[in-house]
């Protein structure tokens, strides 16, 4: 499945973070906009809001990051214990 990504899939995948980061914390500001309205408290609901959708994002990017160096830290670790072994069988 990873060789039938395009160089596009490739680039879209590494920028989705910053949509990601922008657009859950607009959304979630304007939903916060549309509550402090409704309650009239603003602007508690958007600031809220908006925080809450950067920080989920920020978490979001942080962990996909950290699962992807582990997977290939593993890929290497396993090609390097590949190549070991080929050496070890030709000598």
């Amino acid at each position: 499945m990873e060789a039938d990504r395009t160089p596009l899939t490739e680039q879209f995948q590494q920028s989705s973070g910053s949509y990601e980061l922008v657009l859950s914390a607009v959304i979630l500001g304007l939903f916060g906009y549309v509550i402090d309205g409704w309650l009239g408290t603003r602007p508690v609901f958007m600031v809220g809001l908006t925080v809450a959708g950067f920080i989920g994002a920020g978490l979001s990017i942080y962990y996909r990051y950290k699962h992807q160096i582990a997977s290939l830290q593993a890929e290497t670790a396993a090609l390097r214990a590949k190549t070991d072994a080929n050496k070890g069988a030709t000598s």
